[in-house]
């Protein structure tokens, strides 16, 4: 046998160890690449259970956001009967709506389960897309949190304020006991402090519309880039 095809035995061993080495480097890139690959696979599908159940939750929040919009204007609408009237006629039928109206505040409980649900179990990160993360947080971190606010805002002004200078004067709340005619009732409208009283909270009620309308309009885009994430494959 020639010195060329004669291998040393030091060689022989060095291959063998060296494609046993590859065999297993390469048995565990696949084992890693499937691992990778099925983990990726169980992060979709969760964060695909999260994005339906968020769905829901926006459409629940959408469906809510419009009546709370419809009934609020109704609120203001009856604020503005009862500062802005010229006669009495005008208000005198519909006074007792009107005052049930004003002493009514804003309320608007969103459907955070979702959410909740994404930030407890710590997949936030599972959203892929940024344009969708970022928004999702800031609908639930900022838009909702502005639009409860102003609720609360309205909420207070209405119940420590409002209601206890109209109750001075006629029974916010009726009372069969306690009987003004309307004419009394107009008459304590009329005054200076219960008049500015009733601006001060039409102008509160106002901004509380304002942020349902945007609050709606922010549900109604996120909803949206849910939608499209959900139809991808």
């Amino acid at each position: 046998m020639s010195e060329k095809e004669e291998k040393h035995p030091f060689k022989v061993i060095l291959e063998k160890y060296i494609s046993e080495i590859l065999v297993i480097f390469i048995g565990i890139s696949i084992s890693f690449f499937f691992d990778e690959w099925r983990e990726n696979r169980k992060d979709d599908e969760t964060m695909k259970k999260h994005l339906a159940f968020l769905r829901t939750n926006l459409v629940e929040d959408t469906l809510n956001l419009t009546s709370r919009i419809k009934h609020s204007s109704k609120l203001v609408n009856s604020i503005n009967k009862l500062t802005y009237f010229r006669s009495d006629t005008e208000i005198k039928d519909s006074i007792s709506f009107h005052i049930d109206n004003a002493a009514s505040y804003l309320f608007f409980k969103p459907n955070q389960m979702a959410y909740e649900e994404i930030r407890q179990t710590a997949h936030t990160n599972l959203i892929k897309n940024d344009s969708l993360k970022i928004l999702f947080l800031s609908y639930y971190t900022s838009t909702i949190p502005y639009c409860t606010e102003w609720c609360k805002i309205d909420e207070t002004h209405t119940m420590t304020q409002l209601i206890p200078e109209m109750s001075s004067y006629f029974p916010v709340v009726t009372d069969s006991l306690k009987i003004i005619s309307s004419q009394e009732i107009i008459k304590a409208l009329r005054l200076k402090k219960l008049r500015n009283l009733l601006l001060a909270n039409a102008v509160y009620k106002k901004e509380g519309v304002n942020s349902f309308i945007t609050t709606k309009k922010v549900a109604i885009k996120l909803l949206k880039k849910v939608d499209n994430e959900l139809q991808k494959d």
